[in-house]
């Protein structure tokens, strides 16, 4: 029997623990700092001496420029929308682990020490000289374990298992949708970036060109050819392009931060990447990117999976109508010597075996039931209406991305011309200056008629580039797959 010293060493023990547990809390790494970590400039944190944690830590940018497609290997390993999807998966997965439980039995055990101030007694009214007949020690020990299994539910723990299956399923699903929508992301911030870079190019050509027009129109008018107001004509053209330019430079550093962000890294990382623009033909028809969608796109296979994970939810629902059958078993023992009993032989025994198989059914629940039900087939309604939703969504998807590739494909052709034409224009133009044939105003006319050319010549071509990777991202399907069915 446990006496009171043997009491206060098992509380002690427990404080130990206890003190333990606090302990490691308090020796973890402060999620505050990792926060931090990740907002200040990667010099920062390596001037203040700083290791970069487990929170911090991602696959390495060369220091050289990237190509596009070690770009989206990056951002595959390291972006956090995608890292997000795959602790859904393994969230998933746990659910269905927790729903196959529900057919394995389930072994409980428990361990107690009972103490009271009295000993219990039972005491005869009618003779109060007789003595207490005592029915239990003041203190004891007690302990148990129960085995219980369903054999039987009418399909609820059934249909909660295929639950929770088709769920593991939908955020595979989703998982690889996830993925495309980052491939998509990396596509459209690295042509951003390039887009950026370009614009920046282009403005320092036309500041170039803005102030030799400048040094020529300052030379004739030293010498009467000119007057005042062409050489302030060049003067503020050379500062608005300077503008331009400036604005060019603020434009190519938030492009950086914006394609950073996408691979998942520091978003004051110095990132470069390569201009290795290419236009690659696209023939496919309308019809033919449909059908595509249609064989590709995840979420088809998700709206299906969500309208039968409705339809076991009032599966499972429906069964709450009907009887549970179990089977249990239990093993008890106590070492109160009050409580024991002879058997048939003289002896006392301490322990006690029992089986048992019932059924159980809910006779009132207060509708709960009924409600679950009339829930579960509003549930099944909304799933029907979302897959309808979605296969309009991607239809549109699809069609815009392949109205973009056309169009983006037709302005490459008229704005590679207009830029063929604008230098054309812009040579004639100088030459009649020297000529005295036409004024400052036509030159800086015929510069800003080339910038803008260039401008939207590259401009077309980066959409067109995106425009494509959009109608894959539409189409589910990656650039390879497109181009082999051309």
């Amino acid at each position: 029997m446990i006496r009171k010293p043997v009491v206060a060493i098992m509380y002690f023990f427990v404080l130990i623990l206890s003190g333990c547990a606090g302990t490691g809390l308090h020796g973890r790494e402060n999620p505050e700092n990792r926060l931090k970590d990740r907002i200040l400039l990667p010099e920062m944190n390596v001037a203040r001496g700083e290791k970069q944690g487990a929170f911090y830590k991602a696959v390495p940018i060369p220091k050289r420029p990237i190509s596009l497609q070690e770009a989206i290997e990056i951002a595959l390993k390291n972006n956090h929308a995608l890292r997000r999807a795959l602790e859904d998966v393994d969230i998933a997965a746990a659910d269905k682990n927790i729903a196959r439980s529900l057919f394995l039995p389930g072994i409980t055990a428990g361990w107690a020490y009972d103490w009271s101030d009295r000993q219990r007694a039972m005491v005869n009214p009618k003779n109060p000289l007789m003595p207490p007949m005592y029915a239990g020690e003041k203190e004891f020990r007690r302990a148990e374990i129960k085995l219980m299994m369903t054999i039987w539910d009418f399909g609820r723990s059934l249909g909660a298992y295929n639950q929770a299956k088709l769920g593991h399923e939908i955020a595979g699903l989703l998982y690889e949708r996830a993925r495309q929508q980052v491939i998509l992301n990396v596509v459209s911030a690295y042509y951003d970036l390039l887009r950026a870079q370009r614009g920046k190019i282009i403005a320092e050509e036309s500041l170039v060109q803005a102030k030799e027009h400048l040094r020529t129109a300052t030379v004739f008018e030293k010498y009467g050819v000119v007057d005042m107001n062409d050489v302030l004509r060049a003067k503020v053209q050379v500062a608005e392009v300077s503008q331009m330019l400036i604005k060019a430079r603020n434009g190519v550093e938030l492009a950086t931060s914006k394609l950073n962000s996408v691979l998942g890294i520091n978003v004051n990382s110095p990132t470069r990447v390569v201009d290795n623009t290419t236009i690659v033909p696209f023939s496919l028809s309308l019809r033919d990117c449909l059908e595509l969608a249609v064989e590709h796109r995840p979420e088809f296979e998700v709206v299906q999976n969500a309208i039968r994970v409705e339809e076991e939810g009032i599966r499972t629902a429906r069964a709450g109508h009907l009887p549970r059958i179990y089977v249990a078993g239990n093993y008890a023992w106590n070492d109160d010597d009050y409580q024991k009993f002879a058997d048939s032989s003289g002896g006392l025994h301490d322990n006690n075996i029992s089986a048992e198989i019932g059924i159980q059914i809910e006779l009132f629940g207060g509708g709960r039931t009924t409600a679950e039900v009339r829930k579960a087939k509003k549930k099944l309604a909304k799933a029907n209406e979302k897959a309808k939703e979605m296969c309009d969504g991607i239809s549109l998807q699809v069609k815009s991305a392949f109205l973009d590739v056309h169009e983006a494909r037709e302005r490459i052709k008229v704005t590679k011309e207009a830029v063929a034409q604008a230098k054309e224009n812009l040579r004639l133009m100088n030459n009649k200056y020297r000529e005295s044939v036409v004024t400052s105003i036509d030159v800086v006319d015929a510069e800003t008629l080339l910038t803008r050319s260039k401008q939207n010549y590259y401009t077309a071509l980066y959409d067109y580039i995106v425009a494509l990777a959009r109608l894959e991202n539409a189409i589910g399907t990656s650039s390879k797959r497109i181009e082999a069915t051309q």
